[in-house]
């Protein structure tokens, strides 16, 4: 069985109704897949938000509905809601309803990246999913499967990302800088030495994820 990694960029989902809805939310990470009802596809799926808000259990768009919200955590900074979602067969039927091919965990969807999927399966089904993909929307790139320690990854924390989104979206990064290590930490509720601390973590993990990459 092989396994694959397919992204597609943010620019493949301008004036898609579906990426419009969930770009209002940090990331939707994939949990597993669910047993399908009158053959459309159910997974459970979490969503992370910089709020308490969550899509209303009903909420449909383009063929996806949220059926039910099975639990909900915060943390100091983000919020979590694990959910079910289920994809219209008559939109998505096909792709992932053979018995030898399956979504991996680091599937996920998020405004700044775009669509990360990670499937595994026979390859002739591997084929065929990709070119149902590339019908639909742009693919960027093909490679192998990362591999995946379910919800322990690599990279950046929860926290990490917040305090990187918080600098990026305040102009820390852009030349002059339009924040201090003082404001960021007063948005955000931290110390100066917690949110420099955290920052440089963040950026350490960030550039060598990208210096691996290269290589």
């Amino acid at each position: 069985m092989r396994a694959v990694r397919i992204e597609c960029p943010p620019s493949a989902f301008l004036g898609n109704p579906i990426a419009a809805a969930a770009s209002n939310f940090i990331t939707w990470d994939f949990r597993g897949m669910l047993d399908s009802v009158d053959g459309n596809i159910r997974m459970m799926c979490e969503c992370v938000s910089s709020d308490s808000q969550c899509l209303p259990e009903g909420f449909s768009v383009g063929g996806v509905k949220i059926v039910e919200i099975v639990e909900e955590w915060s943390t100091p900074f983000l919020s979590h809601h694990l959910v079910i979602l289920e994809f219209d067969s008559q939109k998505f039927g096909g792709m992932l309803n053979g018995n030898d091919i399956t979504l991996m965990s680091g599937t996920n969807f998020t405004p700044s990246e775009g669509l990360v999927i990670q499937v595994v399966g026979r390859q002739l089904s591997l084929v065929a999913l990709l070119n149902q993909m590339r019908a639909a929307v742009p693919v960027e790139r093909i490679t192998s499967a990362k591999r995946s320690d379910g919800i322990t990854t690599s990279g950046p924390t929860l926290q990490q990302h917040m305090i990187v989104r918080a600098a990026f979206d305040n102009g820390w990064y852009e030349i002059p800088k339009k924040t201090s290590i003082r404001q960021l930490a007063k948005k955000l509720g931290l110390s100066k030495s917690t949110l420099a601390d955290q920052l440089i973590k963040a950026e350490s993990e960030i550039v060598g994820d990208f210096l691996g990459k290269s290589n």
